[in-house]
């Protein structure tokens, strides 16, 4: 299976959250002195968001076209769980010194807007990130277990069975790649792609992902 590549520009959100990955409503958690939560997923609109429980840790990826396919916008986030509005710093992966900051407002477990300081090139044309007239919203369409999402790096990055597999498998992901992951083991991720028409589920070698800033 070949999956296309997209032209793209990637960044990552840098944010101060506080909580759990468990769904409840924000609302509530502040009046029991809960924490805040966040629901893993696909968010639609071309953006998909993964929370681990454990480290409260938040990452994203966003990627999108305008209607008729001129202009895409990509970006990857990450951060932690706490207080809304939480403060979000944006950057391309191999540029991390090239921020451009903003505010992620959680609204529900399952629904955030982002609001950024500046626009990343492409984004305007396809949605708007820096415009309070036009916020960015997103509401989750399918939750699914990830506990972080993250963006392929190589050229091609294979499937394997298990880590223990010494044969790949024909379906691979390309450069630019969002994928969620399920779980981790040493030098390894179990990921989710989710298709045009079905979601392809495997293992990759970690060295195929950007690293995390």
């Amino acid at each position: 299976m070949k999956i296309h590549v997209l032209s793209m520009m990637l960044c990552t959100f840098t944010a101060g959250f506080a909580a759990t990955a468990t769904a409840q409503n924000p609302a509530s958690a502040a009046a029991t002195g809960m924490p805040p939560t966040m629901v893993s997923g696909d968010y639609g609109d071309g953006m998909l968001i993964g929370v681990n429980p454990a480290t409260r840790a938040v990452t994203g990826y966003y990627s999108a076209d305008n209607v008729n396919r001129q202009f895409n916008c990509i970006f990857y986030l990450t951060g932690k769980l706490g207080k809304s509005p939480i403060s979000v710093s944006t950057y391309f992966p191999e540029a991390p010194a090239d921020k451009i900051k903003g505010k992620l407002f959680l609204e529900a477990p399952d629904k955030f807007k982002v609001r950024l300081s500046a626009e990343h090139g492409g984004c305007w044309n396809v949605m708007h990130f820096a415009d309070d007239s036009y916020p960015a919203e997103f509401t989750v369409v399918t939750k699914h277990p990830w506990l972080s999402i993250a963006v392929i790096q190589s050229d091609r990055a294979y499937f394997f069975g298990t880590p223990t597999s010494s044969q790949h498998r024909k379906a691979y992901l390309v450069r630019g790649d969002g994928v969620g992951v399920r779980a981790v083991q040493p030098g390894w991720l179990q990921v989710d792609f989710l298709g045009e028409n079905k979601m392809t589920s495997g293992w990759i070698k970690k060295t195929e992902v950007y690293p995390v800033e």
